[in-house]
């Protein structure tokens, strides 16, 4: 599912009334016919009074058109209008006319409280995408009324107050439980914190042509898990751990030795017919213990139990007989570890992901990267990727798509961006964001499992970035099904990689997508 921004979604829309014989009175319409359709659904869930609460633009008009539609069908509803009559547009102005017509109350603000106080559902029509900074005047006044309730409240497109584009709120912002969001998803739903504030979110349909969508060109997409299944590779009945794909790991220095064997052993439960995980000497039998199914050598250590430089040579003629190399978990941050990694990584001959301290050797040196004679994978945290780009994680958090996309631009390679809403970029400017996890993904060595999980879908065949993609992908959907059974707290990054072979089993069976699409 393609995710827009606010002028990607004027675009389409404005295509769509010049070339396909819709209305923006028609669109209205048919987007206010679905707000009703969903509220009525919630009205299960919500029963009592339905109170609109509309502002002055068009997002104020589809809230009227809800409200006309629930007064036909029965509904006990209210709406109230924080705008004179003179001052709607047209098409809001007609709404408005309309629902008068069929009966519904329309209440005057200063009425609002009261009303707001007792209803059953509250809908947010006050703003919706037409937001731009913090919310004013009336709009400001309505939002803290509805917050004030402390009712259930459907949100009309966006949570009125928070940014299309960015999901911030610079001033008061609706907290919303259910927001219907119209055609494609914003991106503003899937950045904080009107993630948090938008509560479940539906898409729904009202008439948007395809050609005009595609026309846009929109290069941000919603994985889903029908594109996930399509991605993950096929064998037949006579394949072994030979073409299943091999995986080399160099991780795991002094104290660190977990993290190599939490890679190591995501790899295998991906799917990997081999892997051999590679530590520093000393480290090596301490790994080899703790997974009996991989395999392990050893190489020449520093002085402080990491990689020397002095492993690079024969990690690299090892290297030579795998599809793919994994790099970063508990490697260490000595020189000679950093030295170790920029070694590989100018002379890789197989596909690469580089996580945690592996990042940290290229930290002003990107053009390393950029370098590469092999496709890589670049996993960081917002602290490692603030570490990359040279700013702080307070940028990269406001503005995590920008900041994965200019990762990506520089190194040319495919750039995972963890956190909610992991977001996956490769050069060029696709992004894909990743709808699945939850806080039981922040234990310590989860970040390795994941890494782990790219290195077995690369060994296999997979491409880059439907590498990172499905990666990420699984690796949040293991979260979520222990956080189901478990609860989000105490799960342990062993948890995570056990839980992969079932997670794979049933994406091969087919489910349903995570965020749901109504037709009406």
């Amino acid at each position: 599912m393609k995710v827009v921004s606010n002028d990607q979604m004027r675009a389409i829309e404005n295509r769509v009334f010049d070339n396909y014989g819709l209305s923006p009175q028609i669109v209205m319409e048919i987007a206010g016919r679905q707000v009703a359709v969903i509220a009525r659904r919630l009205q299960a869930q919500h029963p009592g009074t339905v109170v609109v609460v509309c502002g002055k633009g068009n997002n104020g008009g589809d809230g009227l058109v809800a409200a006309r539609w629930l007064r036909q069908w029965g509904v006990d509803v209210q709406a109230v209008v924080w705008s004179s009559f003179e001052d709607l547009p047209a098409d809001a102005a007609a709404a408005l006319h309309a629902a008068r017509m069929a009966g519904v109350p329309i209440l005057l603000p200063a009425q609002a409280r009261e009303a707001l106080q007792i209803a059953g559902l509250i809908i947010d029509a006050v703003l919706g995408t037409g937001v731009v900074g913090s919310a004013r005047g009336l709009a400001a006044e309505a939002i803290k009324l509805i917050n004030q309730a402390e009712r259930p409240v459907l949100a009309v497109d966006m949570p009125s107050g928070v940014s299309t584009d960015t999901g911030r709120a610079e001033g008061s912002a609706v907290e919303a439980d259910y927001t219907v969001t119209f055609g494609l998803p914003k991106l503003g739903l899937f950045q904080f914190p009107a993630a948090d504030l938008a509560g479940k979110v539906t898409v729904v349909d009202v008439g948007l042509a395809p050609r005009a969508i595609e026309a846009e060109g929109i290069a941000v997409e919603l994985t889903s898990p029908k594109e996930v299944k399509s991605w993950l590779p096929e064998y037949s009945r006579n394949a072994h751990k030979g073409t299943r794909g091999k995986v080399l790991v160099a991780a795991g220095s002094r104290g660190m030795t977990g993290a190599a064997a939490l890679a190591g052993e995501a790899a295998l439960r991906t799917g990997a017919g081999l892997v051999t995980v590679a530590a520093p000497a000393s480290s090596q039998p301490v790994v080899a213990a703790l997974r009996p199914e991989f395999m392990t050598l050893p190489f020449p250590e520093s002085e402080r139990g990491g990689f020397a430089l002095a492993a690079a040579e024969p990690f690299l003629e090892r290297a030579a007989r795998a599809d793919a190399l994994a790099v970063g978990p508990g490697l260490g941050v000595d020189p000679e570890a950093q030295a170790f990694v920029r070694k590989v990584v100018a002379a890789s001959p197989a596909p690469l992901v580089l996580d945690a301290d592996a990042l940290k050797a290229f930290s002003g040196r990107l053009e390393l990267l950029a370098d590469a004679p092999v496709p890589l994978i670049l996993t960081p945290h917002a602290g490692e990727m603030a570490h990359l780009l040279g700013l702080s994680v307070e940028a990269v958090q406001s503005d995590r798509l920008g900041a994965v996309r200019k990762a990506a631009e520089l190194t040319k390679a495919v750039v995972l961006l963890k956190g909610a809403y992991t977001l996956v970029a490769e050069p060029g400017g696709a992004v894909w964001i990743n709808p699945t996890g939850n806080r039981a993904l922040g234990t310590g060595g989860s970040g390795d499992v994941l890494t782990g999980i790219i290195a077995g879908l690369l060994a296999q065949g997979m491409g880059a970035p439907e590498a990172a993609t499905v990666g990420a992908y699984m690796h949040g959907l293991a979260g979520d099904r222990l956080a189901e059974r478990m609860g989000s707290d105490g799960v342990l990054a062993g948890d995570l990689a056990r839980e992969l072979p079932l997670v794979q089993h049933d994406l091969r069976l087919g489910l349903s997508d995570l965020w749901e699409t109504f037709q009406g």
